[in-house]
């Protein structure tokens, strides 16, 4: 089978997270069952197509729409990067899909990826769940507020889960969220749990520390308030009174969203720490790539993963698969992937004490922290082996084709080819629609505006400073309303011929690309006919 996984996240790039690492590891396990598995995500810098063992990984860059969008980047800064962002991906996907197609593709449904795609219906989609906008809105993770910007992303990545032809799902605590949220039946959401390598994580290999009498619990994850490190730093204190021999290890990027204002989550633990004199027990180590994880988790004895909300957190599956002991809250999936005293700990979240407990526990009980580790490396082995998630995705593949072959129907009538422009048209028109309401109703918007072009375009800025002086100058000596004098008529096109027509350039991009589909398709048709 041809699969295309369609993502913004892909280690090393772009590995920000669990989506990334799922994606990988998915790619990677369809290979193994002998599948040929192309990866579109989003570069740093360049453009480019790279091999990750076996694993085409195109490279692409958010699609760039001429023209600033000044209005949209101030009133809907998300949306806008989502737009951008997900246009850049599916131009490549589409490119790839057009010379060679896909049997089927695979999108997150986070930040909706996959929209041109459902709507289109060029090809059977699978949509997994990770967590939905409307969630983060729901319960303000993030500090996400129900503003329209953040419930315009939420449509999306209900329109793109709506056309698909399978969701899948890593918790039955998610599925049934979306299931209300879509909202659709609970039983049309597959559960396929996250998969990882467990010969990549095994208790066997390099240590990144060297063992000695301290006890190391380590932490990993972004520095942010969904994550419930706040939680662990608290629990530190309680933890040295006990337990003074104890080295946490902190390995995550910070994050400028602490409570209370856009301040650094890194100083506010620090500070946390040197205030309760605990800060030499702390190592805080920034985010590391995927590749050297398998050693800072051997050279843990705890893994701790406090977090506030996760569908099912990497981090506690990695740990398990290394044979380490792992803490965990009862928000969200984690529970369901940790059997509570047998292959790990669970606790309350938003509980320091409870933490701290636990940690304490498994210190002072070294058999009970071996049991529980041998268990969990045991529990990886039995329930979530790549390969073994790869054969329960491929039939769900298999049911994809079927449904995609049944259901021809598509909300976007027009020629695949066109949705490209039309969406690049749509998002300047919507530019242009909020700069003109904008512009009419804001005196503080007028003066930046023309503060902006006076300080980045001065040479289009002084040639409309004079056109709308001559306007006024020669208002009264114009007798003809509907011819402007000579001057006026003058400088009217010197302001057009410096000012960018966006519209006309995506207009002609659009042409562009058809001509290019058109010889492209002709080109095709005398391959097929030289070859009968």
């Amino acid at each position: 089978m041809r699969i295309c996984l369609i993502s913004r996240e892909y280690p090393p790039e772009t590995g920000f997270g669990g989506i990334a690492t799922f994606v990988r590891h998915l790619a990677h396990g369809l290979k193994e069952l002998g599948n040929e598995v192309e990866v579109v995500a989003l570069a740093k810098e360049t453009e480019k197509v790279v091999d990750d063992n076996g694993v085409k990984v195109h490279r692409v860059l958010p699609y760039k729409l001429e023209g600033d969008l000044d209005a949209v980047n101030r009133c809907m800064p998300y949306s806008r990067y989502v737009m951008l962002t997900t246009l850049g991906l599916w131009r490549k996907f589409h490119e790839l899909h057009r010379a060679k197609p896909f049997d089927v593709a695979e999108s997150p449904e986070l930040l909706a990826e996959s929209i041109y795609a459902s709507v289109t219906r060029v090809i059977p989609l699978v949509v997994r769940l990770y967590t939905p906008h409307s969630k983060f809105i729901a319960e303000n993770l993030h500090n996400t507020a129900a503003t329209f910007d953040h419930l315009f992303v939420a449509m999306l990545e209900r329109v793109a889960m709506a056309g698909a032809d399978v969701l899948t799902c890593p918790s039955q605590d998610l599925a049934e969220f979306v299931a209300k949220d879509l909202p659709c039946p609970i039983e049309s959401i597959a559960i396929v749990r996250n998969p990882i390598d467990p010969d990549e994580f095994s208790p066997d290999g390099p240590l990144t520390i060297a063992r000695d009498d301290k006890i190391k619990v380590l932490f990993v994850g972004r520095l942010e308030e969904r994550k419930g490190i706040q939680y662990l730093v608290d629990a530190i204190p309680s933890v040295l009174k006990e337990c003074p021999q104890t080295q946490f290890i902190i390995i995550g990027d910070d994050t400028i969203n602490a409570s209370g204002g856009q301040r650094s989550v890194l100083a506010d633990l620090k500070d946390t720490l040197k205030a309760a004199g605990c800060e030499n027990n702390v190592t805080f180590i920034p985010r590391i790539p995927l590749s050297e994880l398998p050693a800072y988790y051997r050279s843990a004895d705890i893994s701790v993963v406090p977090s506030l909300y996760d569908n099912s957190p990497y981090t506690c599956l990695e740990a398990m698969a290394c044979g380490r002991a792992v803490i965990g809250t009862s928000a969200g999936g984690t529970r369901e992937y940790i059997e509570d005293g047998e292959s790990g700990m669970i606790v309350p979240p938003r509980d320091p004490q409870a933490i701290a407990g636990a940690i304490i526990k498994l210190i002072k009980e070294p058999e009970y922290r071996q049991f529980l580790s041998k268990n969990a490396r045991q529990r990886v082995l039995d329930k979530f082996q790549r390969k073994k998630i790869a054969e329960e995705t491929m039939r769900l593949y298999d049911i994809a084709i079927d449904k995609h072959r049944a259901n021809q129907h598509s909300l976007y009538r027009r020629p695949v080819d066109q949705a490209v422009p039309d969406a690049a048209m749509m998002l300047y028109c919507m530019d242009r629609m909020i700069y003109n309401l904008m512009y009419q109703e804001s005196y503080r918007f007028r003066l930046s505006y023309w503060l902006h072009h006076m300080m980045h375009r001065p040479r289009l800025f002084f040639a409309k400073l004079s056109l709308a002086v001559c306007k006024i100058v020669t208002r009264p000596f114009n007798r003809r309303p509907d011819q402007a004098p000579a001057l006026v008529r003058w400088l009217e096109n010197q302001v057009r011929s410096k000012q960018d027509n966006p519209l006309q350039k995506v207009i002609d991009e659009a042409n562009r690309q058809n001509v290019e589909y058109a010889q492209s398709q002709n080109k095709f048709a005398e391959r097929e006919l030289s070859r009968r």
